[in-house]
């Protein structure tokens, strides 16, 4: 299934600027500073002006006359604001530019780039109802798929959540994370061909949101998907000014 092409090494160069890019943001993954569940009591937010509510599902402040889907966002001075939604629940997250986890940020390790990491799967099943359990102890109900891929010799069957496009989200974890990779990893899979087949482009696989600060409410990766082989590809660590990684 997997064919190479000349610009391959350029393709997955530019998908790490872009990785980078997005956590060096003024408004990036680094900048996060808090996550509030909100209710129907206004209340003053760390990091943002006014009060804020919950209502009907969207994010408000009253006195500022801002009314925020989830995923929307507006910058109220220095800072960026944006709206986060979880079943009968929302909040409100804060982005300082000047958050220390952002300041000190250089950029995202990888592993060398390796063709031999992208490999064919196939998908197993249908969808199927898919628990995951966040870092903050919240357990999600999602639209399930299971694959199958031979990973350094060895079948394993990895579950993932099926998206609205055809895609597939993966968390992952293996036997590099606390020597080699900082955390568990997430990796978007295309949706299968025609033959039920896919492509896992481990060169791709990602760290968490949560691996950048403490504010954001990452899914774990199922048991099925906790392997005993080491997966040396992907991003590897955080890496900052004085060297130390999170």
């Amino acid at each position: 299934m997997t064919t190479l092409t000349d610009t391959w090494l350029a393709d997955w160069q530019g998908w790490h600027a872009e990785r980078t890019a997005a956590a060096t943001a003024v408004d990036g993954l680094a900048a996060a500073t808090g996550t509030h569940f909100l209710d129907d009591t206004a209340r003053r937010i760390p990091g943002a002006s006014g009060t804020w509510i919950a209502r009907d599902g969207r994010v408000v402040s009253p006195d500022l006359g801002i009314d925020l889907g989830p995923g929307e966002r507006v910058t109220l001075e220095a800072r960026t604001v944006t709206a986060i939604a979880r079943p009968g629940r929302v909040a409100l997250r804060v982005l300082d530019p000047q958050a220390a986890t952002r300041r000190g940020l250089i950029g995202i390790d990888t592993f060398d780039p390796d063709p031999a990491w992208i490999l064919t799967g196939v998908v197993e099943t249908g969808t199927r109802p898919l628990k995951l359990e966040h870092v903050d102890g919240f357990v999600s109900d999602n639209t399930g798929i299971r694959l199958r891929v031979r990973i350094e010799g060895r079948e394993v069957r990895l579950w993932g959540v099926s998206a609205a496009d055809g895609s597939i989200a993966i968390t992952f974890s293996d036997t590099t994370v606390g020597v080699e990779t900082q955390r568990y990893r997430f990796l978007t899979v295309a949706a299968p061909d025609e033959q039920a087949r896919v492509e896992l482009d481990f060169n791709r696989a990602y760290l968490p949101p949560s691996a950048f600060t403490e504010h954001y409410l990452c899914p774990l990766p199922p048991a099925s998907n906790r392997l005993d082989t080491a997966v040396r590809a992907g991003e590897t660590r955080i890496r900052y000014t004085d060297e130390q990684t999170a």
